[in-house]
């Protein structure tokens, strides 16, 4: 059993780590600044395995911390712990220090992220990826908390709150801002108005916001705003992790092609006013004093050659080790939302003010579908709806998980009759609430039975079968292949199936879809 030095008992050691006492934490905090006025040496054991021929030793590096023993969810976390606990504005030595300090911790937690993200260790083949999605949502909690906690160290320690520190600084912070930005809409919160604000006020005191265009060629503040920006209008909060990841390595690559200009163009734009630390917002047309537009179009011939180098399973260089089919995917993505004509709601919504109980999953549907009490009682709010989805804020969730994206949910209208269901297409999160933005699969579906003569599945029909018709039948992820022929049983009937293959897969179901014969 690993033993805890009470005086690093918030620092990770090997691989756990202890909450301290305030007397501890003082100790702590004069003991780690001591050792971290020093450079620290680089990852050895990096968010790996520690090797098992080597004792187990005291690394009181940022790289060691982070590194948590080979656990980089905990090293996450034991990094955020030790940030926290080392600020204290107002003492010139402490602020040197802690500068420092903090400025390694970034360094330390950029290779972090990079090593241990699940892009990355999928595309390396490391055992890693065997982690389940628990631990990759507590792998992205941990990132937005550390890079939250890096943010907050350079702006409290940084004389007058960093705009009057030095340039160095000042543009370590506008970085560690971006990623916590990026990071924050991976992890599906909504936007941080108080790092809008921060690198609004950065960049409103910069040299570049004298200037009519700023562009992404140059590393400076300017550039790290545009970078934000850049990467809010790619709405992170609305994609998966992975291609989360992805887009964010493509669009830092397309940078230098972006810019923030004073002057507008007849489309639809990102618009910002760094003074008043606004969020970017979609707009066409109307100007106000102050504004930059975010124009991302001489990106396009950059983006399409990317798109031709991928058609022939050619990963340009600048792509590094991202999997080939994540940057295809990646890179028709920013073709599509950063054209001069990006996609855009057709369908009208009508706000709507409704009470509506929710199950969630493929188990939970069919329960409540079979007219089986909710497993798990929800009831949430119904804001706006169309005829393909719907807007619902949650207040709050009995299992304290909010939906991820892809999940099915089962929807029934407090004041209505039956069971609806539909995909979440949208999550945004804030610390009270979520808002999900919900595509509806089915208006009325109900419960059947898939059979090929050796295997028999329990499904949800999406539709009614009709004669010569597509059947969309949801089914569990893990559920055997069917072969031909395939009968689908409901209550009243057997239909003879036709497979067409399978529309939708996700952890917890797959949607395939059959011709009724």
């Amino acid at each position: 059993m690993t033993r805890t030095p009470p005086d690093l008992a918030f620092v990770m050691v090997a691989v756990r780590w202890t909450p301290p006492s305030a007397l501890v934490q003082n100790v702590a905090k004069r003991r780690v600044l001591e050792r971290f006025s020093h450079p620290g040496k680089r990852w050895r054991v990096l968010c790996g395995e520690w090797p098992l021929d080597q004792p187990r030793t005291l690394d009181y590096t940022p790289a060691g911390v982070l590194a948590g023993g080979g656990n980089p969810v905990v090293g996450l976390e034991a990094a955020t712990a030790t940030l926290r606990a080392l600020y204290k504005p107002g003492s010139p030595k402490t602020e040197v220090a802690g500068l420092h300090v903090v400025s390694s911790f970034d360094d330390a937690l950029r290779e972090a992220v990079e090593r241990s993200a699940p892009i990355g260790v999928r595309a390396s083949g490391d055992p890693a990826s065997g982690h389940d999605h628990a631990w990759w949502v507590r792998w992205l909690a941990g990132v937005r908390d550390a890079w939250m906690a890096v943010c907050d160290g350079y702006w409290c320690l940084s004389p007058s709150n960093s705009v009057a520190g030095s340039e160095a600084t000042r543009l370590r912070l506008a970085s560690a801002v971006v990623e916590a930005l990026k990071w924050s809409a991976c992890d599906r919160f909504g936007p941080d108005e108080v790092l809008w604000a921060r690198i609004g006020q950065l960049f409103a005191a910069s040299p570049e916001a004298r200037d009519s265009v700023v562009g992404g060629d140059v590393h400076n503040i300017g550039r790290e705003y545009l970078r934000a920006v850049a990467h809010y209008s790619i709405n992170l909060d609305q994609v998966e992790l992975e291609m989360g990841i992805a887009l964010g390595h493509v669009v830092d690559v397309c940078l230098p092609f972006l810019s923030l200009d004073r002057r507008a163009a007849d489309v639809p734009q990102y618009v910002v006013i760094p003074e008043e630390g606004t969020i970017p917002a979609r707009q066409m047309g109307k100007h106000r004093e102050g504004e930059w537009r975010f124009a991302p179009w001489a990106a396009g011939e950059l983006l399409a050659e990317f798109s031709r180098q991928l058609a022939r399973s050619i990963v340009p260089a600048p792509f590094g080790r991202l999997p080939l089919e994540h940057a295809r995917a990646a890179v028709e993505y920013l073709r599509m939302q950063w054209s001069k004509a990006p996609p855009v709601r057709t369908r009208r919504r009508y706000l709507q003010d409704a009470s509506a109980d929710i199950a969630r999953g493929l188990h939970a549907c069919t329960a409540v579908i079979g007219g089986q009490p909710l497993p798990v009682p929800r009831n949430w709010r119904v804001v706006d709806f169309s005829r393909s989805g719907l807007q619902i804020v949650a207040n709050s969730d009995p299992t304290r998980a909010w939906p991820d994206i892809g999940e099915l949910l089962g929807i029934h209208f407090v004041d209505g009759d039956g069971w609806q269901l539909g995909i979440v297409r949208r999550l945004r999160m804030w610390a009270t609430h979520a808002g999900l933005g919900i595509e509806l699969l089915a208006r009325s579906p109900s419960l059947g039975v898939v059979d090929d003569g050796r295997n028999s599945v329990d499904g949800i029909l999406c539709d009614v079968p009709s004669k010569g018709e597509a059947l969309r039948v949801l089914l569990p992820a893990n559920a055997p292949a069917l072969a031909e022929p395939v009968f689908v049983k409901t209550s009243g009937s057997v239909c003879k199936l036709r497979s067409l293959g399978v529309l939708r897969r996700e952890a917890g179901y797959q949607l395939q879809v059959f011709q009724v014969l």
